[in-house]
């Protein structure tokens, strides 16, 4: 077959679309397979990069575990990747931890507060609506007591419970040794009563006399646990059944503290002024523990005054503190509002302990007591572990001196065999706010810019929205 070319010249010219689309779907799918090349290779990149970066970022992505730090323990932690066993396991621990601390705090929170009961019930932080007068008036009298009653004051009670008692009466032993002595001389001489002694029988009688004198010391120092009474307490009265008991040493003037309430007063106390003989008492109940405690022998039983670790107490005084000072200005105010930056100064300055009783603290107050004792010299680290292990104190101070042995008996005080000396020790203690707070009257939170505390939860009160007793809910039925 002959090809034409003219004849395939003007098909092309009668149908031009044909050929014309072809080259142009031709021209479209080069064009589309340049651009798609290009495209994919660019995508690619991108991807690769990005893929790359987030690759990069999970392995040198890295978590710190931490355990809270409880106590002076070191911190806990550990940089690791991701991981959910150990995102468990230090979730576990730190919650266990969380509760241990808990349980910490309780504990010393418990051991600060024990023993500190207010006299009186309901008392403290305020009174009910008509108990303001009798409270206080009932407050006052287990306080003081009733002597001509036979009701032993609060403070005679706590000397009761370290075996207190007076040294041996000298006016009574030297009235007892003159019976003794003449009923010797009478059976020395027999039928001849104005006869000289001879040497002999003098001597004798001299040792008759200084064995029953001994006797006498060690009987009252076998029935006395330490020496002490009323005259120990700042304000406290003077001892009377002892002529020429001998006085504290020199260490100096008397600090300036609060008295104690020997008799009730003509009028009676407001709620701050009680609350400050309540904390009072609270903080000599401390004091009076430490001496228990360094007087307990190893069996757990009190040891007599000549085997005693504190052989006689002589003088505590009660230095004043910022919530003291609060209550004490609101109560000088009549309760008129007082300005808590002059209520509340700082009346001690940071001791060794490190705390401070400054307007800062407010998760603590600092008591501090300066005690002047006598005690056995070689066992005075037996005291300061008593105080050690006694409610969080500490001692901060301590200053001696010898004591006349002679002087200390020719008074009727006998410690024992054992060497002693005269010492006054400063004592620092921390009460927790957690428990203290909640009894400060409403006055004194006030005068140290604290919140009022919520009101009291009645019991029996209905919830919210639900009718009283005796009352028909809203709608009838």
């Amino acid at each position: 077959m002959k090809f034409d070319a003219k004849q395939v010249l003007q098909g092309v010219k009668k149908h031009w679309a044909i050929p014309t689309l072809s080259v142009v779907t031709v021209a479209i799918l080069g064009t589309t397979w340049w651009f798609s090349e290009s495209w994919n290779h660019q995508i690619k990149t991108e991807a690769e990069k990005s893929a790359g970066d987030l690759l990069s970022q999970v392995n040198n992505l890295k978590v710190t575990y931490a355990l809270p730090t409880i106590g002076t323990g070191a911190a806990v932690e550990q940089k690791s990747e991701p991981n959910a066993v150990l995102t468990a396991k230090y979730a576990e621990r730190k919650k266990a931890l969380l509760s241990q601390g808990e349980s910490v705090v309780k504990a010393a929170e418990a051991f600060n507060l024990a023993g500190k009961v207010p006299l009186v019930e309901g008392l403290f932080p305020e009174p009910k609506p008509g108990e303001q007068l009798s409270k206080p008036l009932d407050f006052v009298a287990k306080l003081v007591g009733n002597p001509d009653r036979g009701v032993p004051s609060a403070y005679a009670q706590l000397l009761a419970e370290v075996g207190a008692g007076g040294p041996v009466n000298a006016s009574a032993l030297e009235s007892q040794l003159k019976d003794i002595e003449k009923r010797e001389m009478e059976k020395i001489r027999g039928s001849s009563p104005t006869r000289e002694l001879t040497p002999t029988e003098k001597d004798t009688l001299q040792k008759t006399l200084i064995e029953a004198r001994r006797s006498e010391y060690l009987r009252k120092a076998g029935e006395v646990r330490v020496y002490a009474d009323m005259s120990l307490f700042p304000g406290g009265t003077a001892a009377s059944s002892t002529p020429g008991s001998s006085a504290p040493g020199g260490f100096g003037a008397s600090v300036s503290g609060g008295n104690i309430l020997l008799t009730a007063p003509a009028t009676p106390l407001s709620v701050p002024q009680a609350f400050v003989y309540q904390t009072d008492y609270w903080f000599l109940k401390d004091l009076f523990a430490v001496i228990k405690n360094a007087n307990t022998g190893p069996g757990g039983r009190p040891a007599p005054v000549r085997d005693a670790v504190v052989k006689r107490i002589e003088k505590i005084e009660m230095l004043p503190w910022r919530v003291q000072n609060a209550a004490t200005a609101v109560a000088s105010a009549g309760g008129a509002p007082v300005d808590p930056n002059a209520a509340a100064p700082a009346v001690g300055a940071e001791s060794i302990t490190g705390f401070s009783d400054s307007a800062g603290a407010n998760t603590y107050d600092v008591r501090r007591a300066k005690l002047t004792l006598v005690v056995s010299s070689k066992r005075l680290p037996e005291f300061f572990d008593a105080v050690a292990r006694t409610n969080f104190m500490t001692v901060t101070g301590i200053a001696m001196e010898k004591v006349d042995g002679w002087n200390e008996l020719s008074n009727g005080f006998y410690y024992g065999d054992e060497n002693v000396v005269r010492v006054l020790v400063d004592i620092e203690t921390i009460w927790l706010r957690s428990w203290s707070e909640p009894f400060f009257p409403k006055a004194v939170r006030t005068a140290l810019g604290l919140p009022d505390l919520p009101p009291p939860v009645d019991p029996n009160a209905k919830p919210e929205g639900q009718p009283a007793d005796g009352q028909t809910p809203p709608g009838g039925g």
